[in-house]
């Protein structure tokens, strides 16, 4: 007979992705209790509110927030990370004190369990146990991001499973098993359903890429991760022009061999019409062929964008910054992030940054390890370009006190609220001077 504590985590089961079920438990949790030690009821309540409350704050900023003003932001911020932080500690106190209580229902079946409002619903298992005990495994929880262990000689088998229908994250990592990998994802009919895929460094090349990128399976999808392996131009232009990939949002592609072609065309096509954030650290995209390209500019498309460690030296950079389209084509310029890191620009790429007009939208712009200079951090800082900066990174880089001053007696970045300096050659009297000016120094 069913229990009623059953029946709750039953209606849990068939509507993972609603909070209202794991609510009304957690009132009951309260005022019944569940069998177990004395607090165990109450602390689990408890853990279910703290965690949907974590994830309300991860979603999208308030309606209002384009209206109110800039110190009201600045409060709201304030406020948002101060609750952020007390809810982080005492989310990691309950599942440190409890957790292996909680996760009692996996022993056996998975582990790495990962709590989301309230419930286990992120875990690693080896495939020949999701082969053998997959139906288990959705009894013990309201499991949706599953990550496969050791797939082996059980590749096609794991494929086959029809409790992929109930994910909406999968993960597969460093298997090393290349094209027939991405077949057997590309043609599984279990898999519409999915919108987070992460299958980095599994030595996939262009062929591969050609599989994920024309699998209409796959057309739900919102972030798909690639990086790590050995993707090239070609496999870039088949992501480009996937008729199935128009719902991603995020696209990583790092560390993989896409060069500058492949990197204009992942960025300029018009078929990733929802791309928000792109990932193309470690891609070569600053070697000499960059030159020769006649749309680097499409990469200010992307309003999220990692171009960390491409060997990108001021040339280049000037090449993508100066190369564009006439600033009132609609989505010419659309960068708010933009991360540069690793990067030899030094002083002159400092001073090609300051002296664009194309990134006066800029909110982010990492610049750590770039061989920047005092002369480049006092170009940044008098840019009349970047003054709706909010964070810059010059972490890691040769700059003194000389090059920071700047910082506080600018009048044009007044956006700025943290900027990370580095660790070495800044006193702590300009530390104390930042903080007195409302910005943050990391």
């Amino acid at each position: 007979m069913q229990t009623e504590a059953e029946a709750f985590l039953q209606r849990i089961r068939a509507y993972p992705d609603e909070d209202a079920p794991r609510l009304i438990y957690a009132d009951w949790l309260e005022e019944q209790g569940a069998p177990g030690p004395p607090d165990w009821s109450r602390k689990r309540a408890l853990l279910i509110r703290v965690q949907i409350a974590l994830a309300k704050l991860s979603e999208e900023p308030d309606a209002d927030e384009a209206q109110v003003s800039a110190k009201e932001r600045v409060e709201r911020e304030a406020a948002r990370q101060k609750l952020l932080g007390d809810l982080t500690v005492l989310q990691a106190d309950l599942i440190s004190a409890y957790g292996t209580d909680w996760t009692t229902p996996f022993r056996g079946l998975a582990t790495g369990h990962r709590f989301r409002r309230g419930f286990v619903e992120e875990v690693n298992v080896v495939a020949l146990q999701w082969i053998r005990h997959a139906a288990e495994l959705f009894v013990a929880g309201p499991i949706r991001h599953v990550h496969l262990l050791d797939l082996g000689g059980n590749l096609q088998l794991a494929f086959q499973v029809p409790y992929l229908n109930r994910l909406v994250a999968l993960t597969v990592f460093g298997q090393h098993v290349s094209r027939p990998l991405a077949r057997a994802v590309a043609e599984s009919p279990h898999l519409t359903g999915l919108r987070r895929l992460y299958l980095g460094r599994n030595r996939f090349e262009d062929k591969s890429a050609d599989h994920i990128a024309t699998s209409s399976i796959l057309g739900n999808l919102e972030e798909l991760d690639l990086s790590d392996n050995e993707i090239g131009e070609t496999g870039a232009r088949s992501l480009a022009t996937s008729s199935h990939l128009g719902h991603v949002r995020y696209l990583e592609l790092s560390n993989n061999r896409l060069g500058p072609t492949g990197a204009e065309a992942i960025a300029g096509s018009e078929r990733l019409s929802s791309l928000h954030k792109l990932g193309l650290a470690g891609n070569e995209i600053g070697v000499a062929r960059l030159h020769t390209i006649s749309r680097a500019h499409d990469l200010l498309r992307v309003p999220v964008l990692d171009l960390s460690n491409n060997s990108l030296g001021p040339g280049g950079l000037q090449v993508i910054l100066t190369k564009t389209t006439p600033l009132n084509e609609p989505g010419a310029v659309r960068v708010a992030d933009l991360n540069l890191s690793q990067n030899e620009l030094g002083n002159e790429g400092a001073r090609v940054l300051a002296g664009c007009p194309l990134l006066a939208h800029l909110k982010v712009l990492r610049l750590s390890n770039c061989g920047i200079g005092d002369d480049g951090a006092r170009a940044l800082a008098e840019s009349p370009h970047l003054n709706n900066l909010t964070t810059l990174d010059l972490g890691f880089n040769p700059i003194s006190n000389a090059g920071l001053w700047p910082f506080l007696r600018t009048a044009q970045m007044r956006s700025l609220r943290r900027l990370v300096t580095p660790v070495i050659g800044v006193s702590h009297a300009l530390r104390r001077h930042l903080q007195m000016r409302n910005i943050s120094p990391r």
